[in-house]
């Protein structure tokens, strides 16, 4: 349940008109970096019971992934956002790094 709650407010503060011009400024990366590296964490504690630790790693980042790179898809179509190839990166490399030391934490 905590996984949808998260899913649904990353997806409304993505669609939401923003104040002031969105900027490429290293700030905005950091933000997806943790936001989509908490993605996958969730993921995970999803799947995990249900699956071998590995499964469940390489699916919680590929799913958290995907997510981030929809939301930039739909962003694209709306006129107060924006599209950007370094947010995805940025919540790719999140996800994996947040996810790969919380394999190693907490197994």
């Amino acid at each position: 349940m905590l996984l949808i709650i998260w899913m649904v407010l990353i997806f409304v503060l993505s669609v939401i008109p923003v104040s002031g011009p969105e900027t490429d400024m290293p700030l905005d990366k950091v933000e997806h970096f943790i936001a989509y590296g908490l993605t996958a964490i969730l993921f995970y504690r999803y799947l995990r019971p249900k699956t071998m630790r590995a499964k469940a790693g390489v699916e919680s980042i590929a799913s958290a992934s995907v997510y981030g790179a929809v939301i930039e898809v739909v962003q694209y179509f709306l006129p107060y956002r924006s599209f950007s190839l370094g947010d995805i990166a940025a919540n790719t490399i999140g996800a994996l790094v947040f996810c790969m030391i919380y394999i190693m934490w907490k197994g």
